[in-house]
């Protein structure tokens, strides 16, 4: 969820900072000449690197154990079931919960370019992105100690049962009855003291809508046996010691542990406390537009008959926030673009010699702040509800991204290349937009937490660069081409997925004058 984005992150920039111009076709196009791009890529993952360490990509989906860990509602049943045993250390059991989970990321993107000067070129790109998520849970009851709570109604009997108990208790004390006995009045008050915390403590998990757990221990666990004595015992001295008859009833526990149908309709239940939505369909929207210029320093490339020489140029651009950001109530959902300026500069050299020669890219990415609505939860705990949806204010880390890519021509215009890019991105900083939009008691800080990382990818591919007539005594359409396939070698730092991706690059040039 967004985070996952992230949320996964994600997933910002969709997955991963994208390359930096793998192909030898030049940056800029020639003076009165517009180009035609059109560019492909499919990229695919089930698996992302934490820490330099590979693990499946629903990892934060997954637990051994299925409480508070993954859904962080769960923490206050547990700590009022601790007081309620006297177990400092219980926590929620709903059973081993394994998650696999494939995403993939399908970008089509059209871009114009129109050479202004013979140094100078203006361009633009809008894309259209298809991205989906995929996943699987499965539920292992075989270690789980809790079930689906049954329900605030049928509480109700027990808690009317307690209050009626309780009510007579406080009327016996302030009437009088257990004055003639010391001992016994000290017992009656400190009785009533006593199960009116626990009445609060039980109500608060069993029954009160604002608060009561989806899930609880079940009645033959060693919890649900503890918290029914604790009820017992406070029976027995109201009926033995001080002559309130009448509570006989008992807290309704769960009988069995949950299933993947009941964890499924307690994460997904419109007016539940955590109200995701599981639909796995693709979502398919336009991705943030880019606008910018080239500038060609020097070009010195594929002079008369010399292959090889110098090329170098430099472009920046302004990606803007025209995707759609993933959708904080849909469960490992990545959008289609991070819906936010950011500001992009690159430098590209071109060297070679004969058939020998090298691409050396560099780039800085400046995202800039963007206010919006998410839950605000850690990456490890994606299973929050709508009570943790507020405006919040991010400013992304920053980008730096350097590469080489030797080649080699097997012909004039076509040639074998190859590839190594280094990417860093700094930590995400993020607060409340606003001092009303604060969570009491939850840092919109942990919402950049893992999101300093680094990675290097290797890339293979063809690439194909004709000029045509747009060189002095050339023929022909002018078209570069290329196609690369690439994946993640290594990462470190937070979570950046173990992505597979292919791409391609068809662009034709027409003169205008």
């Amino acid at each position: 969820m967004g985070h996952c984005a992230r949320r996964l992150g994600i997933v910002a920039g969709l997955i991963l900072p994208l390359p930096l111009g793998a192909q030898l076709p030049p940056i800029g196009a020639p003076p009165g000449v517009v180009r035609v791009e059109l560019e492909g890529s499919l990229q695919t993952f089930d698996r992302r690197f934490r820490d330099g360490q590979r693990e499946s990509y629903a990892t934060d989906l997954s637990s051994p154990g299925l409480g508070s860990d993954r859904i962080p509602i769960l923490a206050d049943a547990e700590a009022r079931i601790a007081r309620i045993t006297g177990n400092a250390g219980y926590r929620i059991n709903l059973g081993g919960l394994t998650t696999d989970a494939h995403a993939d990321v399908g970008i089509g993107s059209l871009g114009l370019s129109l050479g202004l000067t013979r140094f100078i070129t203006v361009f633009g790109r809008i894309p259209l992105v298809r991205s989906r998520a995929q996943w699987r849970m499965q539920l292992d009851p075989t270690a789980a100690d809790a079930g689906i709570n049954p329900g605030e109604a049928e509480q109700l009997p027990f808690f009317a049962q307690m209050d009626a108990a309780l009510s007579t208790l406080s009327a016996k004390i302030a009437a009088g009855d257990y004055d003639a006995n010391p001992s016994q009045r000290a017992l009656a008050q400190s009785t009533l003291a006593d199960a009116t915390t626990l009445r609060a403590d039980l109500f608060g998990l069993l029954a009160d809508p604002g608060s009561a757990s989806p899930a609880l221990p079940t009645s033959f666990s060693p919890a649900g046996t503890a918290l029914n004595s604790r009820v017992g015992a406070l029976q027995n001295t109201l009926t033995a010691d001080l002559g309130v008859p009448g509570f006989t009833l008992t807290p309704v526990l769960p009988e069995v542990t949950s299933n993947e149908t009941e964890l499924e309709q307690v994460l997904t239940a419109p007016d539940g406390p955590i109200a995701l939505r599981l639909d796995q369909s693709p979502v398919t929207f336009r991705g943030d537009a880019e606008v910018g210029a080239a500038l060609t320093l020097i070009d010195r490339w594929d002079r008369d008959t010399r292959r090889g020489g110098l090329r170098i140029a430099a472009s920046g651009l302004v990606r803007l926030p025209t995707g759609r950001r993933e959708q904080a109530d849909r469960l490992l959902d990545l959008g289609t673009g991070d819906v936010q300026t950011d500001l992009q500069l690159d430098l590209t050299a071109d060297l070679g010699s004969g058939p020998l020669g090298a691409r050396l890219t560099g780039m800085y990415l400046r995202q800039l702040s963007s206010t919006f609505v998410t839950r605000v939860t850690r990456p490890s705990q994606p299973l929050v509800g709508p009570d943790r949806l507020t405006f919040v204010r991010r400013d992304p880390g920053d980008i730096i991204a350097l590469g080489i890519h030797p080649f080699y021509r097997l012909a004039r215009t076509l040639g074998f290349q190859a590839g190594v890019e280094h990417w860093s991105r700094g930590e995400d900083a993020v607060a409340y937009a606003t001092p009303t939009d604060a969570l009491p008691g939850i840092d919109a800080g942990i919402l950049g937490e893992e999101s300093k990382a680094n990675a290097t990818i290797l890339s293979v591919g063809l690439t194909y660069s004709n000029p045509g007539g747009l060189r002095p005594g050339g023929r022909g359409l002018p078209v570069d081409a290329s196609w690369s396939y690439q994946r993640v070698l290594r990462a470190g730092g937070g979570r950046v997925p173990n992505s597979h991706a292919v791409r391609g690059l068809f662009r034709v040039y027409f003169g205008l004058w």
